[in-house]
């Protein structure tokens, strides 16, 4: 009895009880490490939000605003705070059949991540098929970031 607990124990430290997203979820720094999404759960499934921009406005100063979104009722929200990442399922080997989409076109993609042995994350999106894709890896920020700049509404 004595050892079946010490299993247990040992099986709850290693987080053999925690929740199958535990391990990704939180704040992700995208490939070239400009834009911050935050990975949570959402009921049984894994998404994710835009939480910080390195360069929140376009060259002429005006906020980076949802634009090329194929609703028309949505175009005129900020970048930041934006759902990117929606629908992802656990599988045995990581996350997929998800979606990601891609605010400075207004596209959406095929999406699917895996943790890789360092901590860092494997993020592929593709347009149905995966050989024609692109993959990121993905770091944890060294501190934390900033946040969202305020949408004053001003658009300057």
């Amino acid at each position: 009895m004595t050892r079946l607990f010490a299993i247990a124990t040992l099986a709850l430290a290693l987080g053999a009880g925690t929740a199958p997203a535990a391990g990704v979820e939180g704040v992700w720094l995208t490939g070239k490490k400009q834009v911050g999404v935050e990975l949570y759960r959402c009921g049984a499934q894994l998404c994710g939000k835009i939480v910080w921009l390195e360069k929140p406005r376009w060259s002429e100063g005006t906020l980076k605003r949802d634009e090329h979104n194929p609703d028309p009722a949505l175009r005129d929200r900020p970048w930041c705070g934006i759902e990117v990442i929606s629908g992802l399922q656990r599988n045995g080997r990581g996350w997929e059949e998800g979606s990601f989409y891609y605010p400075k076109d207004g596209k959406s993609f095929d999406l699917e991540l895996h943790e890789n042995g360092d901590g860092t994350l494997k993020v592929r999106a593709y347009l149905g098929i995966k050989l024609l894709g692109k993959t990121e890896t993905w770091t944890r920020p060294e501190g934390s970031l900033p946040g969202c700049e305020p949408d004053d509404g001003s658009g300057i």
